[in-house]
């Protein structure tokens, strides 16, 4: 991410893009102008460079776009991407710099493959998120990190450790789910190394949380005062939620996706700021919601190894001017409200998973885990048993539950245990409703 003389005129060009609108001095005029001439010139390097969107972009039959070079153009889709494989890619494998791939949980694996130019753009926005709350947490970066990704195919451990080397922030790669290292290793290594900053998704913060208490010791004793979450759904509620089982700062670390890095990256306030060199963002409407949630759709900008033109990305999102956020990042601020696929009918109203969730972290403190269980009486009345695993025993039942029950709008029952079902810690890699949500809706089941 440093500039030298072996970089191509094309990556020092971007690299001056992204350095001059994270010092401030690019106007949102002057980024409109630029991302116009580049959506024309990203449009040209897909279809001369990639065999899917050679044909793909010949047909206008996507819907209207506010962006000239979009209009009218298809969508790609998830299902685009499993379908063609390495199709979609604009250079061949032996010229990327390194190659990664979705996880596969929730369909075939698809392929991911980054440029240097691509490796640059996007980690230069980590760069500059890490280094100001490092910064506003410790007034040093010498703090060691703790870097958690679900697997070696997965980007954010190359992306984190190449911005910790570069920033000289001391780190450790641990792979929860690896049989070599697991959470029980990773715990060990944690409180052996004084580790001060964990980069991992809310997930595996609750998770290794609950394994400290499961052994006697309370989290909050540790070495650790930085959180950094990403990879899955994360209200504001939860960020506190778990600045509060750990004792510590928490705040996002990036939003983005194997197939479209660094969207968006974290603040010391707690906010996510779009990557607005990197992409034009359009917002599709979605039925039943406000006008100001919509399915996020991108168009990468940079010309990498698999930049993708209307991507339909599944996430429910909204945007707030960056004047709503003090922290003097120049993007908007990106609010994630979970996947399409997630949002919820209760009470004959649509419900994004960020509303579930804010609604039960909002109402007690140290939740560790949480389900909720979605049911009906004979007459066809909804009703939920809301499961709650707690850090604590300082609640009042009733009081916990009647708010719920408020919030909701549904008659609620409250259980509280000590574990729950194990799928809950897969979290997003499957998804948010898969891992929290049973719908029992109709199953006689009330």
């Amino acid at each position: 991410m440093s500039m030298n003389k072996n970089k191509s005129r094309i990556e020092r060009d971007w690299q001056s893009r992204v350095t001059r609108f994270l010092s401030g001095e690019t106007t949102s005029e002057e980024l409109y102008h630029e991302a116009q001439s580049l959506v024309d010139m990203i449009k040209q390097y897909v279809q001369t460079q990639s065999c899917f969107y050679s044909n793909h972009l010949e047909s206008l039959r996507g819907s209207s776009s506010s962006m000239k070079g979009l209009d009218k153009l298809p969508y790609t889709t998830k299902s685009d991407l499993r379908n063609v494989g390495v199709e979609v890619c604009s250079i061949p494998l032996d010229k990327v710099a390194v190659y990664y791939e979705t996880t596969g949980t929730t369909g075939k694996s698809t392929p991911c493959p980054r440029a240097a130019i691509d490796i640059d753009t996007s980690g230069a926005y980590v760069k500059h998120a890490m280094q100001s709350i490092y910064e506003s947490t410790f007034g040093t970066k010498e703090a060691m990190t703790a870097i958690m990704g679900p697997s070696e195919l997965y980007a954010f451990g190359d992306t984190y450790g190449e911005v910790c080397r570069e920033l000289g922030i001391p780190y450790v790669r641990l792979w929860p789910e690896s049989p070599r290292v697991g959470l029980d290793k990773a715990s060990e290594l944690i409180l052996a190394l004084n580790v001060k900053v964990l980069v991992c998704s809310p997930a595996v913060a609750l998770a290794l949380a609950r394994l400290y208490l499961s052994n006697g010791f309370e989290p909050r004793n540790s070495t650790v005062k930085q959180v950094l979450v990403l990879g899955e759904l994360c209200t504001k509620e939860m960020l506190e939620n778990i600045a509060f089982i750990w004792g510590a700062n928490c705040t996002h670390g990036l939003y983005g996706s194997q197939e479209a890095h660094a969207v968006a990256t974290g603040c010391p306030n707690g906010n996510l700021h779009v990557s607005e060199t990197n992409y034009i963002t359009e917002l599709l409407p979605i039925n039943d919601l406000p006008l100001d949630m919509g399915e996020l759709c991108l168009t990468m900008l940079v010309p990498g190894a698999k930049p993708l033109i209307r991507y339909r990305t599944g996430d429910v999102v909204s945007f707030l001017s960056k004047s709503k956020c003090n922290c003097g990042h120049p993007g908007r601020v990106l609010k994630v409200h979970g996947r399409v696929d997630d949002i919820l009918s209760v009470g004959g109203k649509a419900v994004p998973p960020s509303e579930v969730e804010s609604k039960i972290l909002g109402i007690i403190e140290g939740v560790l885990n949480y389900q909720v269980e979605l049911r009906e009486t004979d007459g066809g009345i909804e009703w939920a048993n809301v499961l709650l695993v707690l850090s604590h025993k300082q609640y009042e039942h009733e009081t916990v539950r009647s708010q719920l029950q408020n919030s909701f709008g549904i008659e609620i029952k409250l259980t509280i245990l000590d574990e729950l079902d194990p799928k809950t810690e897969t979290g997003a890699y499957v998804s948010w409703k898969h891992a929290r949500i049973r719908d029992l809706r109709g199953s006689g089941n009330g």
